[in-house]
């Protein structure tokens, strides 16, 4: 088990969030674009910041890679908890957050659609738009599948030292929980369910990007772990 890759790896969810928290306000997507907006409003936003949105929307894209070998990393820890025979746990967590890689990959896409050709129809402008809000906040199921098997997976744990402190299960749990209101934006367009609103953009946000900060190190405490537990194979 190479315990320096795993660490590299844990380190790579700090170059997401980073990288991308950045790449969100050179795009001037904090707070986003309300979906109230008309056409014309939403057009002009593009139009007046092309230059930093391609950017931002740029770094969001390069950013959303690390979510991969963060995802493998904590497959990795997951893995000594279920053990070699059929880790299911471990296999969805690390499917769930590959997938989350391309939540961020497409909405970009569409963004980058939105701001390539700032002079076309403002029709066209504020579809490509939405269709790149939406797919970032209306596709909570990787998010949550992830939390869940991370979640339960912990909190199967017997180990007498468990890899994991056992309140980290019900955080992830709780985690889930939360990216649930993103699914109701496809109702509302003001309110703290539109996805400019409190339970779909407010708190998913903060919990989505403190979670990404949190567990790197949580993580990097179980690698630790197991570096001393298995010194020989870490060296």
């Amino acid at each position: 088990m190479n315990i320096r890759n795993q660490l590299i790896c844990a380190w790579s969810a700090i170059g997401f969030a980073v990288i991308c928290l950045v790449g969100f306000l050179f795009a001037n997507f904090i707070p986003p674009i309300a979906p109230s907006l008309s056409a014309e409003d939403v057009a002009a936003i593009y139009s007046e910041n092309t230059l930093s949105m391609r950017f931002g929307i740029l770094l969001i894209m390069s950013s959303a890679g690390f979510i991969c070998s963060f995802a493998a990393a904590l497959s990795m820890q997951m893995k000594r908890i279920e053990g070699d025979l059929v880790p299911v746990f471990t296999y969805t967590q690390l499917g769930a957050g590959c997938v989350t890689t391309l939540v961020f990959v497409f909405a970009s896409v569409f963004w980058t659609g939105a701001a390539f050709r700032p002079d076309h129809d403002p029709e066209l402008t504020r579809m490509l738009n939405d269709i790149g809000w939406i797919t970032l906040l209306m596709t909570f199921a990787p998010f949550i599948i992830q939390n869940i098997a991370l979640g339960l997976c912990i909190l199967s744990d017997k180990q007498a030292e468990p890899i994991f402190p056992r309140w980290v299960g019900y955080y992830n749990l709780w985690v889930a929980v939360l990216f649930v209101p993103g699914g109701l934006l496809t109702f509302f367009k003001t309110g703290p369910f539109a996805w400019d609103g409190l339970f779909v953009w407010w708190v998913p946000f903060l919990v989505f990007f403190t979670w990404y900060i949190a567990m790197p190190f949580i993580l990097m405490g179980a690698i630790k772990q197991q570096a001393q537990s298995e010194p020989a194979v870490a060296a």
